[in-house]
């Protein structure tokens, strides 16, 4: 709970403060009087702003009960204040709150919360009614002053019996005590960029709130629909890579998340959806978002409902996603890399056909040396077979000149003249 404390005054703790005397004329004098005076502006804003803030942030003081029944309907209105709305549409949360408890049937327990500043907790509780009647039940045939479907726990006919009629104006009082916070919470917000918005983490502590409930479960959503978390901002990623499968894969990673938890099939979600400036309120843009949503509303009933206000604000950059100057240049990069190994690669692939050409050129070489060599030793063969022709004529010839001469004893061939002394 945000408290004011008072400034310490200078000096040494604990230390006597040394007395003050008055001045005559009164106890404060002519200049303390001129002073006080001064001072009530001031303390009356501090005042204000005082009860402004601790209105904000303290539990409601009225419209804190459960409507106490176990099949009583739940709904849910969750309202992200955390952007700024232009001046004339500041009326707009407050309008919508009274649409939506127009509508709710008897017995349905309605929790209205405010998008908080943390992950962990990232809702803030406003306020909780019960509506005790049925909207129906205030049109009466009787009541003719005005047409049925514009009445709620303001326009009461006088028909109605005592009982509904202090149930009705006791839910429209705290409505209205509600709808008070509201606008304190819309006016009090600090300018600057968007810090987060964490929707989802929201929706999922719906989730977990209806599950423990079967009756009828509603789901009201003021907001642009943005979600804007570390681990992931609609505001950092371009719009055309809103996918939900790669958001999936985000939420299941987060780290201490838990489990992730959808609306259930028997949810109703109603999204009052006000477009950003340049970005949903395009066509394109604005059918990627919803197409977006749709999928994680996949098992709910969902209605986009759109509203007139555009939202124009920038947020703080949370995702470690480039921007469009740091993809370009991530972008050239890539070609001055891959252009300087394509040309490495053609050098590479010009030396390989230089070396392979002188490969080749070796090869042939090798070739004539070897086709020359096996001339070389075909012409030597024949040189041999021709030597061995002559061999073998030689050797007919000697043998044919000593056919009849005389044998030694050994086998020799006499040669020359056998009768010679």
């Amino acid at each position: 709970m945000t408290q004011f404390v008072a400034p310490r005054r200078r000096g040494t703790p604990g230390a006597p403060q040394p007395s003050r005397r008055p001045k005559r004329g009164g106890l404060l004098g002519r200049g303390g009087l001129l002073t006080a005076l001064g001072l009530v502006p001031v303390l009356a804003v501090v005042a204000v702003l005082a009860l402004q803030v601790r209105e904000t942030v303290q539990a409601p003081a009225v419209g804190d009960g459960s409507c106490g029944l176990e099949d009583s309907g739940r709904a849910v209105f969750l309202l992200d204040l955390r952007k700024p709305l232009a001046d004339r549409h500041a009326e707009l949360p407050v309008r919508l709150l009274r649409d939506v408890t127009r509508e709710l049937a008897a017995n349905t327990e309605l929790s209205v919360y405010a998008l908080a500043d943390y992950a962990e907790a990232p809702r803030m509780l406003l306020g909780r009614l019960c509506k005790s009647y049925d909207s129906a039940d205030l049109a009466l045939d009787t009541a003719k002053d005005q047409p049925a479907h514009l009445r709620g726990c303001d326009d009461l006919p006088a028909q109605i019996p005592p009982a509904m009629r202090d149930g009705a104006m006791r839910f429209c009082a705290e409505r209205e005590a509600l709808a008070g916070r509201l606008r304190t919470l819309a006016g009090t917000r600090p300018g600057g960029p968007v810090a987060n918005s964490y929707l989802v983490e929201a929706f999922e502590d719906t989730a977990r709130d209806f599950e423990r409930h079967a009756g009828p479960r509603t789901l009201y959503v003021f907001s642009d629909m943005m979600q804007h978390a570390e681990w992931f901002s609609h505001l950092d990623v371009a719009w055309s890579a809103w996918d939900f499968d790669r958001f999936d894969a985000l939420r299941a990673g987060r780290a201490l998340a838990g489990e992730a938890v959808g609306m259930g099939a028997g949810v109703k979600a109603v999204v009052f959806y006000l477009a950003r400036k340049d970005v949903t309120e395009l066509p394109r843009q604005r059918e990627a978002h919803r197409r977006f949503w749709e999928a994680y509303f996949a098992d709910a009933q969902l209605a986009f409902l759109p509203q007139a206000a555009v939202l124009d604000y920038a947020g703080e950059r949370l995702m470690d996603v480039p921007t469009e100057a740091e993809l370009v240049a991530r972008e050239r990069e890539r070609m001055r890399y891959e252009r300087t190994e394509l040309e490495r690669m053609r050098a590479e692939l010009e030396r390989s056909e230089r070396a392979l050409a002188e490969e080749r050129e070796g090869v042939a070489e090798d070739r004539e040396r070897w086709r020359r060599r096996e001339s070389e030793l075909r012409r030597e063969q024949e040189r041999v077979r021709e030597r061995e022709a002559e061999l073998a004529q030689e050797r007919e010839r000697l043998a044919a000149r000593n056919v009849g001469r005389p044998v030694l004893g050994d086998g020799a061939i006499v040669v020359g003249d056998a009768g010679g002394s």
